[in-house]
Protein backbone atom coordinates (compact mmCIF):
# COMPACT_ATOMS: atom_id res chain seq x y z
CA UNK A 1 0.00 0.00 0.00
CA UNK A 2 2.98 2.32 -0.46
CA UNK A 3 2.40 3.05 -4.14
CA UNK A 4 4.41 5.91 -5.60
CA UNK A 5 4.38 7.77 -8.91
CA UNK A 6 6.85 10.13 -10.52
CA UNK A 7 5.37 13.49 -11.39
CA UNK A 8 6.63 14.31 -14.94
CA UNK A 9 5.99 18.02 -14.35
CA UNK A 10 8.44 18.32 -11.46
CA UNK A 11 10.34 14.99 -11.59
CA UNK A 12 9.23 14.50 -7.96
CA UNK A 13 8.51 10.98 -6.69
CA UNK A 14 5.18 11.20 -4.87
CA UNK A 15 3.67 8.78 -2.39
CA UNK A 16 0.04 8.31 -3.44
CA UNK A 17 -1.16 7.89 0.15
CA UNK A 18 0.33 11.26 1.09
CA UNK A 19 -1.21 13.01 -1.93
CA UNK A 20 -4.63 11.68 -0.90
CA UNK A 21 -4.21 12.48 2.79
CA UNK A 22 -2.97 16.03 2.34
CA UNK A 23 -5.94 16.74 0.05
CA UNK A 24 -8.72 15.12 2.05
CA UNK A 25 -7.40 16.26 5.40
CA UNK A 26 -7.05 19.96 4.49
CA UNK A 27 -8.84 22.88 2.88
CA UNK A 28 -7.29 21.78 -0.42
CA UNK A 29 -10.37 19.72 -1.24
CA UNK A 30 -12.61 22.71 -0.46
CA UNK A 31 -10.55 24.81 -2.88
CA UNK A 32 -10.79 22.17 -5.61
CA UNK A 33 -14.55 21.89 -5.09
CA UNK A 34 -14.88 25.70 -5.18
CA UNK A 35 -13.61 25.70 -8.76
CA UNK A 36 -16.73 23.81 -9.82
CA UNK A 37 -18.96 26.58 -8.42
CA UNK A 38 -17.06 29.43 -10.12
CA UNK A 39 -16.35 30.58 -13.68
CA UNK A 40 -13.83 28.43 -15.57
CA UNK A 41 -11.06 30.95 -14.84
CA UNK A 42 -11.28 32.53 -11.42
CA UNK A 43 -9.26 34.51 -8.89
CA UNK A 44 -7.70 33.64 -5.55
CA UNK A 45 -10.13 36.05 -3.91
CA UNK A 46 -13.15 34.19 -5.29
CA UNK A 47 -11.68 30.85 -4.26
CA UNK A 48 -10.93 32.14 -0.76
CA UNK A 49 -14.51 33.38 -0.41
CA UNK A 50 -16.09 30.13 -1.57
CA UNK A 51 -13.73 27.90 0.42
CA UNK A 52 -13.90 30.20 3.46
CA UNK A 53 -10.12 30.40 3.86
CA UNK A 54 -7.50 33.14 3.57
CA UNK A 55 -6.05 34.23 0.24
CA UNK A 56 -2.63 33.22 1.57
CA UNK A 57 -3.84 29.66 2.18
CA UNK A 58 -5.39 29.55 -1.31
CA UNK A 59 -2.14 30.73 -2.87
CA UNK A 60 -0.12 28.06 -1.08
CA UNK A 61 -2.46 25.27 -2.08
CA UNK A 62 -2.71 26.50 -5.68
CA UNK A 63 1.07 26.27 -5.95
CA UNK A 64 1.04 22.57 -5.07
CA UNK A 65 -2.04 21.85 -7.19
CA UNK A 66 -0.39 23.57 -10.15
CA UNK A 67 2.81 21.54 -9.74
CA UNK A 68 0.75 18.35 -9.88
CA UNK A 69 -1.22 19.38 -12.96
CA UNK A 70 -4.57 19.76 -11.19
CA UNK A 71 -4.74 23.53 -11.70
CA UNK A 72 -3.47 25.90 -14.39
CA UNK A 73 -2.49 29.45 -13.43
CA UNK A 74 -1.59 32.62 -15.32
CA UNK A 75 -1.98 36.36 -14.85
CA UNK A 76 -5.71 36.06 -15.61
CA UNK A 77 -6.36 33.68 -12.73
CA UNK A 78 -6.58 29.94 -12.09
CA UNK A 79 -8.64 27.15 -13.61
CA UNK A 80 -9.26 23.51 -12.89
CA UNK A 81 -7.65 21.12 -15.37
CA UNK A 82 -9.10 17.88 -16.64
CA UNK A 83 -6.80 16.14 -14.17
CA UNK A 84 -8.07 18.31 -11.33
CA UNK A 85 -11.68 17.60 -12.21
CA UNK A 86 -11.03 13.86 -12.34
CA UNK A 87 -9.15 14.06 -9.02
CA UNK A 88 -12.16 15.66 -7.30
CA UNK A 89 -14.54 13.14 -8.86
CA UNK A 90 -12.35 10.22 -7.80
CA UNK A 91 -12.19 11.47 -4.20
CA UNK A 92 -15.95 11.99 -4.12
CA UNK A 93 -16.46 8.44 -5.45
CA UNK A 94 -14.24 7.10 -2.66
CA UNK A 95 -16.14 9.13 -0.08
CA UNK A 96 -19.29 7.18 -0.96
CA UNK A 97 -17.76 4.31 1.03
CA UNK A 98 -15.57 6.18 3.52
CA UNK A 99 -16.17 9.49 5.29
CA UNK A 100 -13.69 12.34 5.06
CA UNK A 101 -12.67 11.54 8.63
CA UNK A 102 -12.37 7.84 7.82
CA UNK A 103 -10.29 8.36 4.67
CA UNK A 104 -8.09 10.82 6.52
CA UNK A 105 -7.61 8.32 9.35
CA UNK A 106 -6.81 5.49 6.95
CA UNK A 107 -4.17 7.49 5.05
CA UNK A 108 -2.57 9.35 7.97
CA UNK A 109 0.32 6.88 7.97
CA UNK A 110 1.13 3.57 6.32
CA UNK A 111 0.28 1.54 9.45
CA UNK A 112 -3.55 1.75 9.28
CA UNK A 113 -3.42 0.64 5.66
CA UNK A 114 -1.20 -2.33 6.43
CA UNK A 115 -3.43 -3.40 9.32
CA UNK A 116 -6.68 -3.10 7.40
CA UNK A 117 -5.14 -5.02 4.49
CA UNK A 118 -4.17 -7.83 6.86
CA UNK A 119 -7.61 -7.92 8.45
CA UNK A 120 -9.19 -8.16 4.98
CA UNK A 121 -7.46 -11.56 4.64
CA UNK A 122 -8.50 -13.16 7.95
CA UNK A 123 -9.41 -12.48 11.58
CA UNK A 124 -6.58 -11.80 14.04
CA UNK A 125 -5.93 -11.47 17.71
CA UNK A 126 -3.84 -8.52 18.80
CA UNK A 127 -0.75 -10.62 19.54
CA UNK A 128 -0.95 -12.21 16.08
CA UNK A 129 -1.09 -8.93 14.22
CA UNK A 130 2.40 -7.91 15.23
CA UNK A 131 3.87 -10.89 13.40
CA UNK A 132 1.46 -10.86 10.47
CA UNK A 133 3.17 -8.02 8.63
CA UNK A 134 6.57 -6.38 8.73
CA UNK A 135 7.35 -2.84 9.94
CA UNK A 136 4.31 -2.60 12.19
CA UNK A 137 4.42 -0.27 15.21
CA UNK A 138 4.22 -1.19 18.89
CA UNK A 139 1.31 -3.16 20.35
CA UNK A 140 -0.07 -0.03 22.02
CA UNK A 141 -0.11 1.79 18.66
CA UNK A 142 -1.75 -1.16 16.95
CA UNK A 143 -4.38 -1.24 19.69
CA UNK A 144 -5.04 2.47 19.16
CA UNK A 145 -5.40 2.02 15.39
CA UNK A 146 -7.78 -0.91 15.89
CA UNK A 147 -9.87 1.21 18.23
CA UNK A 148 -10.17 3.78 15.46
CA UNK A 149 -11.25 1.09 13.03
CA UNK A 150 -13.98 0.00 15.47
CA UNK A 151 -15.16 3.63 15.77
CA UNK A 152 -15.48 3.84 11.98
CA UNK A 153 -17.35 0.53 11.82
CA UNK A 154 -14.61 -1.12 9.78
CA UNK A 155 -13.86 -3.99 12.17
CA UNK A 156 -15.50 -5.75 15.10
CA UNK A 157 -13.82 -6.77 18.36
CA UNK A 158 -15.12 -10.18 19.40
CA UNK A 159 -13.46 -10.90 22.74
CA UNK A 160 -10.08 -9.80 21.41
CA UNK A 161 -10.48 -11.25 17.91
CA UNK A 162 -10.67 -8.57 15.25
CA UNK A 163 -12.65 -9.10 12.05
CA UNK A 164 -13.18 -6.75 9.14
CA UNK A 165 -16.78 -5.75 8.42
CA UNK A 166 -18.46 -5.29 5.03
CA UNK A 167 -18.15 -1.54 5.65
CA UNK A 168 -14.43 -1.96 6.21
CA UNK A 169 -14.03 -4.03 3.05
CA UNK A 170 -15.93 -1.40 1.06
CA UNK A 171 -13.76 1.40 2.43
CA UNK A 172 -10.57 -0.52 1.62
CA UNK A 173 -11.77 -1.39 -1.88
CA UNK A 174 -12.72 2.25 -2.53
CA UNK A 175 -9.29 3.34 -1.34
CA UNK A 176 -7.54 0.88 -3.65
CA UNK A 177 -9.52 2.26 -6.59
CA UNK A 178 -8.63 5.81 -5.58
CA UNK A 179 -4.92 4.92 -5.42
CA UNK A 180 -5.05 3.48 -8.94
CA UNK A 181 -6.77 6.62 -10.24
CA UNK A 182 -4.45 9.10 -8.52
CA UNK A 183 -1.41 7.19 -9.76
CA UNK A 184 -2.58 7.66 -13.36
CA UNK A 185 -3.51 11.31 -12.80
CA UNK A 186 0.04 11.97 -11.65
CA UNK A 187 1.78 9.90 -14.33
CA UNK A 188 -0.30 11.40 -17.15
CA UNK A 189 -0.33 14.97 -15.69
CA UNK A 190 1.31 16.68 -18.73
CA UNK A 191 -1.51 15.42 -20.95
CA UNK A 192 -4.34 15.96 -18.48
CA UNK A 193 -3.32 19.56 -17.75
CA UNK A 194 -3.73 20.36 -21.46
CA UNK A 195 -6.76 18.23 -22.31
CA UNK A 196 -9.96 20.32 -22.65
CA UNK A 197 -11.88 19.75 -19.44
CA UNK A 198 -15.08 18.89 -21.30
CA UNK A 199 -13.25 15.98 -22.93
CA UNK A 200 -12.44 14.29 -19.59
CA UNK A 201 -15.11 11.62 -20.01
CA UNK A 202 -13.00 8.48 -20.44
CA UNK A 203 -12.72 5.63 -17.91
CA UNK A 204 -9.61 6.42 -15.87
CA UNK A 205 -8.63 2.76 -15.66
CA UNK A 206 -7.91 2.84 -19.39
CA UNK A 207 -4.96 5.19 -18.90
CA UNK A 208 -2.89 2.47 -17.26
CA UNK A 209 -1.75 0.97 -20.55
CA UNK A 210 -1.63 4.26 -22.49
CA UNK A 211 1.77 5.51 -23.64
CA UNK A 212 2.55 9.15 -22.76
CA UNK A 213 4.72 11.21 -25.12
CA UNK A 214 5.62 14.81 -24.29
CA UNK A 215 7.49 17.36 -26.37
CA UNK A 216 9.57 19.92 -24.49
CA UNK A 217 12.70 22.00 -25.07
CA UNK A 218 14.84 18.90 -24.51
CA UNK A 219 12.88 16.75 -27.00
CA UNK A 220 10.93 19.13 -29.25
CA UNK A 221 10.23 16.54 -31.94
CA UNK A 222 9.23 13.60 -29.73
CA UNK A 223 5.51 13.84 -30.46
CA UNK A 224 6.03 14.37 -34.20
CA UNK A 225 8.37 11.39 -34.26
CA UNK A 226 5.75 9.23 -32.55
CA UNK A 227 3.06 10.37 -34.99
CA UNK A 228 5.27 9.42 -37.92
CA UNK A 229 5.93 6.00 -36.37
CA UNK A 230 2.16 5.49 -36.18
CA UNK A 231 2.09 5.76 -39.98
CA UNK A 232 0.77 2.37 -41.05
CA UNK A 233 0.20 1.54 -44.71
CA UNK A 234 -1.75 -1.57 -43.71
CA UNK A 235 -4.70 0.21 -42.13
CA UNK A 236 -7.97 0.51 -44.04
CA UNK A 237 -9.33 3.68 -42.40
CA UNK A 238 -7.73 6.82 -40.97
CA UNK A 239 -9.46 9.74 -39.26
CA UNK A 240 -7.92 12.78 -37.64
CA UNK A 241 -8.64 16.11 -35.99
CA UNK A 242 -5.77 18.50 -36.64
CA UNK A 243 -5.29 21.78 -34.76
CA UNK A 244 -1.61 22.42 -35.48
CA UNK A 245 -0.15 22.98 -38.94
CA UNK A 246 2.90 20.79 -39.52
CA UNK A 247 3.87 20.27 -43.18
CA UNK A 248 5.94 17.15 -42.39
CA UNK A 249 2.97 15.45 -40.74
CA UNK A 250 0.65 16.58 -43.55
CA UNK A 251 2.90 14.92 -46.09
CA UNK A 252 2.84 11.69 -44.10
CA UNK A 253 -0.97 11.79 -44.08
CA UNK A 254 -0.91 12.43 -47.82
CA UNK A 255 0.97 9.17 -48.26
CA UNK A 256 -1.98 7.32 -46.72
CA UNK A 257 -4.39 8.99 -49.13
CA UNK A 258 -2.24 8.00 -52.11
CA UNK A 259 -2.21 4.39 -50.91
CA UNK A 260 -6.00 4.41 -51.12
CA UNK A 261 -6.66 4.39 -47.37
CA UNK A 262 -10.20 5.59 -46.63
CA UNK A 263 -9.46 8.89 -44.85
CA UNK A 264 -11.02 12.02 -43.46
CA UNK A 265 -9.70 14.99 -41.55
CA UNK A 266 -11.14 17.82 -39.47
CA UNK A 267 -9.01 20.98 -39.47
CA UNK A 268 -9.58 23.84 -37.09
CA UNK A 269 -9.81 27.29 -38.71
CA UNK A 270 -6.19 28.51 -38.23
CA UNK A 271 -4.81 25.18 -39.48
CA UNK A 272 -7.13 25.19 -42.50
CA UNK A 273 -6.00 28.73 -43.40
CA UNK A 274 -2.32 27.77 -43.28
CA UNK A 275 -2.91 24.56 -45.22
CA UNK A 276 -4.82 26.38 -47.97
CA UNK A 277 -2.09 29.01 -48.24
CA UNK A 278 0.58 26.40 -49.09
CA UNK A 279 0.38 24.65 -52.44
CA UNK A 280 1.99 21.55 -50.93
CA UNK A 281 -0.78 21.12 -48.37
CA UNK A 282 -3.75 22.72 -50.11
CA UNK A 283 -5.03 19.23 -50.92
CA UNK A 284 -6.10 18.89 -47.26
CA UNK A 285 -8.94 21.41 -47.73
CA UNK A 286 -9.72 20.44 -51.31
CA UNK A 287 -11.32 17.04 -51.81
CA UNK A 288 -11.14 16.80 -55.62
CA UNK A 289 -7.73 15.14 -55.85
CA UNK A 290 -8.42 12.08 -53.69
CA UNK A 291 -11.73 10.23 -53.98
CA UNK A 292 -10.94 8.35 -50.77
CA UNK A 293 -10.42 11.53 -48.73
CA UNK A 294 -12.94 13.93 -47.21
CA UNK A 295 -12.10 17.04 -45.18
CA UNK A 296 -14.03 19.20 -42.73
CA UNK A 297 -13.38 22.57 -41.15
CA UNK A 298 -14.12 23.71 -37.61
CA UNK A 299 -14.77 27.43 -37.72
CA UNK A 300 -12.83 28.04 -34.52
CA UNK A 301 -9.38 27.41 -33.14
CA UNK A 302 -8.74 24.39 -30.98
CA UNK A 303 -6.09 22.79 -28.78
CA UNK A 304 -6.63 19.11 -29.51
CA UNK A 305 -5.42 16.56 -32.00
CA UNK A 306 -6.93 13.12 -32.63
CA UNK A 307 -5.67 10.29 -34.78
CA UNK A 308 -7.74 7.11 -35.21
CA UNK A 309 -6.17 4.14 -36.96
CA UNK A 310 -8.96 1.78 -38.02
CA UNK A 311 -10.84 1.08 -34.78
CA UNK A 312 -7.76 -0.40 -33.14
CA UNK A 313 -5.57 2.48 -32.02
CA UNK A 314 -6.01 6.09 -31.00
CA UNK A 315 -3.59 8.98 -30.45
CA UNK A 316 -4.84 12.06 -28.60
CA UNK A 317 -2.62 15.13 -28.46
CA UNK A 318 -3.29 18.24 -26.38
CA UNK A 319 -1.55 21.58 -26.85
CA UNK A 320 -0.75 24.60 -24.69
CA UNK A 321 -2.23 27.27 -26.93
CA UNK A 322 -4.47 27.46 -29.96
CA UNK A 323 -2.52 27.08 -33.17
CA UNK A 324 0.97 26.93 -31.66
CA UNK A 325 1.34 23.34 -30.56
CA UNK A 326 4.09 24.26 -28.08
CA UNK A 327 4.93 21.45 -25.68
CA UNK A 328 2.43 18.91 -26.93
CA UNK A 329 1.47 16.01 -24.69
CA UNK A 330 -0.03 12.92 -26.34
CA UNK A 331 -1.25 9.51 -25.30
CA UNK A 332 -1.33 6.50 -27.60
CA UNK A 333 -3.47 3.49 -26.79
CA UNK A 334 -5.01 0.34 -28.21
CA UNK A 335 -7.29 -0.14 -25.22
CA UNK A 336 -10.76 -0.83 -26.64
CA UNK A 337 -12.56 1.50 -24.24
CA UNK A 338 -10.11 4.34 -24.77
CA UNK A 339 -10.29 3.88 -28.53
CA UNK A 340 -14.09 4.01 -28.29
CA UNK A 341 -13.83 7.23 -26.27
CA UNK A 342 -11.48 8.71 -28.88
CA UNK A 343 -13.88 7.83 -31.68
CA UNK A 344 -16.84 9.34 -29.81
CA UNK A 345 -14.80 12.49 -29.16
CA UNK A 346 -13.86 12.71 -32.83
CA UNK A 347 -17.48 12.26 -33.92
CA UNK A 348 -18.58 15.07 -31.57
CA UNK A 349 -16.23 17.47 -33.40
CA UNK A 350 -17.23 16.10 -36.77
CA UNK A 351 -20.87 16.91 -35.97
CA UNK A 352 -19.89 20.58 -35.45
CA UNK A 353 -17.62 20.79 -38.50
CA UNK A 354 -18.51 21.90 -42.01
CA UNK A 355 -17.48 19.90 -45.09
CA UNK A 356 -14.58 21.76 -46.70
CA UNK A 357 -16.48 21.79 -50.00
CA UNK A 358 -19.08 24.03 -48.36
CA UNK A 359 -16.55 26.45 -46.86
CA UNK A 360 -15.80 29.70 -48.67
CA UNK A 361 -12.17 28.98 -49.48
CA UNK A 362 -11.65 32.59 -50.50
CA UNK A 363 -11.73 33.36 -46.79
CA UNK A 364 -8.94 30.86 -46.18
Amino acid sequence: MTATARNPLTEEELEIRTVINETVDSVRLDILCAFKQLPSTTTSTNLATHADVSRQAVSQHLGTLHDRGFVNRDNKGAELTAGGLLFVEAINDCLQNASVEGLSYLTRSVHPLVLLEELSKQAYRLSELQTAASNLPSQSTIRRILSGFVDHGWITDDSGTYRITPTGNNALSAYRELVAVVEQLIKKAPWLQRLPIEAATFPLSTLTSAELVVSNPRSPASVLSTCLKLYDRNISQFRCLCSVYNPVLFQAYRGLFELGVDSEAILDWPTAMKAADNSATRYSVQNERYSNYQSFVLEESHTLGIGIYDDRRVAIGAYNESGTGNHIAMIVSSNDRLVEWGIDLYESYRADATPATEVDLSRL
